[in-house]
C-alpha cells in the first residue's frame, strides 16, 4: 500500500512540475544569466518563462475543462428542438449548428 501511494504521489509531483516546466526553465536560465552578469537578459528570461507558463495555463482554461473539442451539453437542435443530431448537424431540420 505504501508503494502504491508513493508511486501516485511521484506521478502527481512529476505532472505538477511538468505543468510548470516553462516557468522553471525561465527562472533557472534567468538566475544563470544574472550570475554571469547579464541582469537584463536574466530578467527577460524570467519574465518570458513565467509569461509562457501563464499563457499555457490561460489557454487550457479558455479552451474548457474537457481539453478542447466541441461540447454541446443537451445535444438538441437549437432550431427545432429535435434530439436527432450528431452534435453539430440536425437531421430533422437538416441544418448545421
Amino acid at each position: 500500500m505504501k508503494w502504491i501511494l508513493g508511486a501516485i504521489l511521484i506521478i502527481l509531483a512529476i505532472g505538477f512540475l511538468g505543468m510548470l516546466l516553462p516557468a522553471i526553465i525561465g527562472i533557472a536560465a534567468g538566475f544563470a544569466l544574472i550570475r554571469s552578469g547579464s541582469i537584463i537578459g536574466g530578467l527577460i528570461a524570467i519574465i518570458a518563462g513565467i509569461g509562457i507558463n501563464a499563457a499555457m495555463l490561460y489557454g487550457g482554461y479558455a479552451e474548457g475543462s474537457s481539453g478542447g473539442g466541441y461540447s454541446h451539453t443537451d445535444d438538441e437542435c437549437p432550431y427545432c428542438g429535435s434530439g436527432d443530431t450528431d452534435g453539430n448537424h440536425c437531421y430533422t431540420c437538416d441544418d448545421d449548428f
